[in-house]
């Protein structure tokens, strides 16, 4: 596991980014990084956590105790972190941890200097300063560790930077070093090293009158800022300059005959006007180009700026390179390979041509094979600092053999990835997706105007995201809203809206690079037939993301024929995969594919095909799921598909979790096609899911459809339970009054069908809505009734439920001998039937009845028992239930401490959760107050 510091927290493994999610998480880790070895004391902790000293020293221990558990949990086998004497450390090494290796080659650097060795210095302190990745902890909010770690840090790397700086300056190097210095006056104003040594640079550059316009800018700049004069240093230097003073004379260099050289190149297309946004990548592409200042030996620096058509991939390395054009001597060679487009790609042996004849080379003296000619264009190359623009590439085949041996950087565009040229060469990859909001948003304006963009933010928020967040859509449009300045743009959005028609409207009708269809079908027809009839058939998938098994059903083909055609099209940037085996793409080529699909495919048969597999798949969940859900008939449930497998009820839970959008949207096409067999039975599985959610208004509309669609199809049963569902919805979405109503009608066909399996359910979900309502005695009628059900039908489960819903009601009401009856019951029969939840809320109906009575001892014992059977499932608000629940029990029995640190770690789930208990629960800890103890052996 290697860990990074110098710039946003990051930990890695060979296995991919581990995320340590949580600003208080990151806190902690990255205090601990940034004093490796050292014990760090838990008050010191505390004070990086809340920004100064803890109220509460004792709430304080408990709560970086919590954050340290869960933090280790994150990493895993890969712990680091130690418990020592009042506070914690990390072990690691140079190897692991960034800011070590960087201390470790500064050292080394400065060792190597005063040797006399300048060449192996300046190769250190430069290697130093390249593990700096942008300002240190970004991404950690705690403005107390950044004052007291991270500043001092800043410093040491800012004398890094001179010492490298002095080196450079001693051997030569100070034109080299004149863009480095802007920059870091720039970056750092108030550092008059910085001013002096860029002073000396230009001097020996023979820039004497910029030399002298720097002193006085910094004059300026100290007067207005701080009111005060440069230091001696600078003024003394500025003196050396005014009378050109020979110990300020470059060292002296060898006499180098310079040969005669054709002109230096400048083949860079035309900047685009008006360019915004990419910032981030902008700054990515400034981070290699520092490696190339600083003379490290290895070849030229290569970056492949990659993305689906229309991301501004060409746009961008166009900006760039005008941007930095100074930086390249040597000159920008600009080649337009033809990737994708209209237009043959262009074949390597005839791209080598043209960059010889660049190079000056007669026609006469270029070898006619392909290993000739590159050959002679590493030889041209070596030695010169030149920016090569690659652009559209098609493959790594085409683009291997213009690689050079050169000091200066190539820059590779293409929407594929390259994957085995980035393997060979170890190119960058820089990922060009959708463009921030913001972003696209300062696009917008820059061609609209400002006034217009503010004056309709709603419109502006509503075209960014019907174009996708893509430049070129955004500049096409934004292009037909100029030619248009008094129509105002909520009227022009309008076209946008019809996915049907939003790609016509995305054409500007003046060449096809700006017809987003026609720079689609570029990419799409040079697939294989699979691959382009898999791409199409995406488009008909309902949801924002698919897996390899839904993709393998919609396609009615093998999933490992599948997995090969996606990630065929995610090389292609066709396709996005954010996590391994899950796969989505922007609403454009979401609009394109379904096009393609409704021109060439049986759309209705794909959609079918998919959906039963969501169908089986969500059935064979809900079987594994920790309540023991019955699951559907066999007969509902279609089985000519391949669903996905589950070997634990963690699984079923997670799979739910990732696929509940999916299966909702599944649910809205298939009710919008009136296709109401799967507008019910979705929905249907999907209530096994209602125990692990926290459902909201979506849920509510689910509900609404399958109820609809059950009258449709005259199920009145299975209306009676999308009844009890959306009623159950209702209540956890605390509309008490429409859940009671929902119920009753769900009661009614229970009734009307005779189906006391049905009644009995209603009537458990019944009793909660009117417990809520503050109506316990009629909320214990219902559960009585449900119980009498499940005792003439045999339902265990349902006599399970119903008894610990009882004697929750009894608990509430003070009457705690008749609620362990039934709580114990119920623990009886969940322990028979093998129903672990419903163990655990036995347990905890348990506890709490023996906490009411006052039997501390045994109410401990039944929470902890809850609590690890909750944990087991991933149940987060019913395990800070326990967790407070146990809190209280260990308070009444003495254990303060214990007490405590239970009712802390509940806070910070509650707090998570953005729970509205967590109010409760700091009220609990400011009523134990900040002592706490432990009662002593035998009280």
């Amino acid at each position: 596991m290697r860990f990074r510091v110098l710039g946003p927290l990051t930990v890695v493994t060979d296995d991919g980014e581990v995320l340590i999610g949580g600003n208080k998480l990151r806190v902690v880790l990255a205090g601990l990084l940034l004093c490796p070895g050292e014990t760090v004391p838990v008050p010191r902790l505390a004070s990086w956590l809340w920004d100064g000293e803890a109220d509460d020293p004792d709430r304080a221990r408990a709560t970086v105790h919590t954050y340290v558990n869960r933090l280790r949990g994150r990493l895993g086998r890969h712990d680091v972190i130690r418990t020592a004497r009042d506070g914690y450390r990390a072990e690691v090494d140079a190897d692991s941890l960034d800011l070590l290796r960087f201390r470790e080659l500064a050292r080394s650097g400065r060792q190597a200097a005063a040797a006399g060795d300048l060449t192996t210095a300046a190769r250190l302190l430069s290697q130093a300063l390249d593990l700096w990745r942008g300002p240190v902890l970004a991404d950690v909010d705690s403005p107390s560790l950044h004052a007291q770690e991270v500043e001092p840090l800043v410093e040491e790397w800012l004398r890094v930077q001179e010492q490298w700086l002095d080196i450079g300056l001693r051997t030569g190097k100070h034109a080299d070093l004149v863009p480095r210095l802007r920059e870091l006056t720039r970056d750092h104003p108030l550092r008059e090293p910085f001013w002096e040594r860029l002073m000396i640079a230009l001097h020996r550059s023979g820039r004497h009158a910029e030399a002298l316009q720097t002193y006085q800018s910094l004059r300026e700049l100290l007067a207005e800022e701080l009111g005060v004069d440069p230091g001696p240093s600078v003024r003394e230097t500025y003196q050396a300059i005014l009378t050109e003073d020979p110990a300020l004379a470059a060292p002296e260099t060898a006499n180098l005959a310079m040969a005669v050289r054709p002109p230096v190149p400048r083949q860079l297309r035309p900047d685009i006007p008006g360019f915004a946004g990419r910032h981030a990548e902008l700054a990515a592409l400034d981070g290699v180009l520092r490696e190339v200042a600083s003379g490290k030996p290895g070849g030229p620096r290569i970056v492949s700026l990659q993305g689906t058509a229309g991301a501004g991939k060409t746009a961008l390395a166009i900006h760039w390179a005008h941007r930095v054009s100074d930086r390249f001597p040597d000159g920008q060679l600009y080649l337009d390979l033809h990737g994708h487009g209209p237009e043959r790609p262009v074949d390597p042996a005839v791209a080598l041509e043209s960059l010889l004849r660049a190079l000056g080379t007669p026609a006469d003296r270029i070898p006619t094979s392909l290993d000739e000619r590159a050959a002679l264009f590493r030889t041209l190359m070596t030695g010169r600092r030149a920016l090569i623009l690659l652009d559209n590439a098609r493959s790594s085949e085409q683009i291997r053999p213009l690689v050079p041996n050169s000091d200066g950087m190539v820059l590779i565009t293409s929407r594929n990835q390259l994957r085995g040229f980035v393997v060979q060469y170890g190119a960058r990859r820089i990922v060009l997706d959708q463009m921030p909001p913001a972003e696209a948003t300062e696009l917008l304006a820059g061609v609209i105007g400002t006034d217009r963009v503010a004056a309709e933010p709603d419109a502006v928020a509503e075209i960014v995201e019907r174009c996708a967040r893509l430049p070129l859509a955004l500049r096409i449009f934004a292009e037909r809203a100029a030619r248009f300045p008094h129509t105002p743009l909520r009227d022009l959005v309008a076209e946008l809206r019809d996915e049907r028609t939003r790609l016509t409207a995305l054409h500007t009708g003046d060449g096809d690079d700006t017809d987003l269809r026609m720079v689609f079908s570029w990419t799409y027809n040079a697939l294989e037939p699979e691959a382009a009839r898999l791409f199409r058939l995406l488009g008909v998938h309902p949801g924002p993301e698919i897996s390899v098994g839904a993709a393998a059903a919609l396609a009615g083909r093998e999933p490992a024929e599948v997995t090969r055609l996606l990630d065929r099209l995610t090389a292609d940037h066709l396709l996005r995969s954010r996590s391994p085996g899950r796969y989505d793409f922007h609403d454009l080529l979401r609009v394109y594919a379904a096009e393609r699909a409704r021109e060439e495919e049986d759309h209705d048969a794909a959609l079918r095909r998919v959906l039963d597999w969501y169908l089986h798949t969500a059935h064979d969940a809900a079987e594994h799921l920790p309540d023991g859900a019955p699951p559907f008939s066999p007969g509902l449930v279609p089985r000519d598909v391949r669903p996905h497998d589950f070997n634990d009820p963690e699984g079923a839970v997670g799979w739910y979790e990732e696929e509940l959008p999916n299966l909702m949207a599944a649910t809205h096409a298939a009710a919008a096609r009136g296709w109401t067999h799967y507008a019910w039975r979705l929905p249907r599985v999907l209530s096994a899911f209602l125990d692990f959610h926290v459902p909201g208004p979506a849920w509510a509309e689910l509900y609404r459809v399958a109820a609809e669609a059950c009258r449709a199809e005259g199920e009145l049963r299975e209306e009676g339970v999308a009844l009890n569902h959306l009623a159950q919805v209702y209540t956890r979405m605390g509309d008490l009054a429409e859940a009671v109503a929902c119920h009753g009608r769900a009661l009614e066909a229970a009734r009307r069908t005779g189906d006391r399996e049905l009644e009995g359910e209603v009537l458990i979900r019944l009793g909660t809505a009117e417990f809520r309502r503050g109506r316990p005695a009629e909320s214990t009628e219902c559960y009585t009734a449900a119980l009498t059900i499940a005792r003439e039908s045999g339902d265990r489960h349902l006599e399970a439920e119903a008894r610990v819903d009882i004697a929750q009601n009894l608990n509430e009401a003070g009457r705690f001998a008749e609620a362990l009856e039934h709580a114990e019951a119920a623990l009886r029969v969940a322990t028979a039937t093998g129903d672990r939840y419903r163990r655990g809320e036995a347990l905890r109906a348990v506890g709490t009845a023996h906490a009411g009575a006052g039997r501390h001892t045994e109410a401990t014992a039944a929470f902890r028992e809850a609590l690890t059977l909750m944990r087991q499932f991933e149940d987060r608000r019913g395990e800070a239930d326990l967790l407070t629940r146990l809190g209280h029990a260990l308070r009444a029995a003495g254990d303060l401490t214990g007490a405590r640190e239970r009712l802390h770690e509940a806070l910070a789930i509650f707090t998570e959760l953005d729970d509205d208990r967590a109010t409760n629960v700091q009220r609990n800890l400011a009523e134990i107050g900040p002592r706490a103890h432990r009662p002593p052996p035998g009280a």
